[in-house]
């Protein structure tokens, strides 16, 4: 029970990580000023896999 409870807040606190930075992306929007680079769901990754495997699929058409 105990590890579930960890589960659950270690999810609780990505989602409040991604939450405030949605805020943040409204809020320069509304503004009219530059918006932040997009987050990751899990932090320190990025989309360079998935766009090396698109690359890879391009070069074998």
């Amino acid at each position: 029970m105990e590890l579930l409870n960890l589960l659950l807040v270690a999810a609780l606190l990505l989602l409040l990580r991604k939450l405030v930075w949605c805020l943040r992306w409204l809020w320069c929007y509304y503004h009219s000023q530059e918006t932040p680079a997009p987050i990751s769901f899990f932090h320190r990754r990025t989309g360079e896999t998935f766009d090396g495997h698109i690359q890879r699929r391009d070069k074998e058409e």
